[in-house]
């Protein structure tokens, strides 16, 4: 039934598992709510905070509602007399919640100079994301340099649009979105002139199955909520 609570655990199996209490003595558990459909605006870990995942319920499809806020920690002997619900499984969507877990300890906090002169371009990135989310894996960005500049100095960008392969239409709407992209950026950049100048190398749509391990270790994935992560302290990778 939609909005049903469910707790899902989500310390590593071999921890759960460890029978020594004083080496692994609590369990770190995920609550979420059964949904009628999942939003595509937060599916594939697109959003750090919310994630809308595929389970299923015995043979039955179900999405779930997941908020990185709402972790519980339990103690191991508190959990003696409860078993677990084997009903409920995930699909193909365990990496993507593994990522999305870890993501919380990966944000890369952007430059400030870099981010005050892309406001309006970021704003139009997400009207874009979010009109498209369906067929729009995520938008990874690299830039040069990598510090805080003076207005005079410009910034270098390449901005990748990752589509999904699941449908043949993602490729042309998501190179629609590139070449949008590309034709408003100098008036968007003009919007924000007084903080400096950004040079836009590249912005293309390359699909999720072209995009490289490599690709991954030298861009920067843009969520929808970059902008907020400049105001929290980033944590270690665990």
């Amino acid at each position: 039934m939609p909005d049903t609570a469910l707790a899902i655990a989500i310390s590593h199996d071999c921890d759960i598992a460890n029978d020594n209490l004083d080496a692994e003595p609590a369990v770190e558990f995920i609550f979420a709510r059964i949904l009628e459909q999942s939003n595509g605006n937060y599916t594939h870990g697109k959003n750090p905070r919310v994630l809308h995942l595929d389970y299923t319920d015995g043979e039955k499809p179900v999405s779930l509602e997941l908020l990185s806020s709402k972790r519980l920690i339990v103690q191991k002997d508190k959990l003696e007399a409860v078993q677990p619900d084997d009903t409920y499984k995930l699909t193909h969507s365990r990496q993507i919640l593994q990522s999305w877990l870890a993501a919380r300890y990966r944000r890369h906090a952007l430059p400030n100079s870099l981010v005050d002169r892309l406001r309006e371009v970021f704003a139009y990135i997400e009207k874009k994301g979010k009109k498209n989310s369906s067929g729009i894996l995520s938008f990874r960005l690299s830039y040069d340099p990598e510090d805080e500049l003076p207005p005079e100095e410009p910034y270098e960008l390449w901005l990748n649009i990752v589509y999904i392969t699941d449908k043949d239409d993602y490729r042309p709407m998501s190179e629609d979105v590139a070449q949008s992209l590309k034709t408003e950026f100098p008036r968007l950049l003009e919007k924000t002139k007084d903080c400096g100048n950004v040079i836009l190398r590249k912005c293309e749509a390359i699909s999720e199955m072209e995009f490289t391990l490599r690709d991954m270790r030298e861009t920067v994935e843009y969520h929808l909520e970059h902008l907020s992560y400049r105001t929290e302290p980033s944590g270690p990778v665990i």
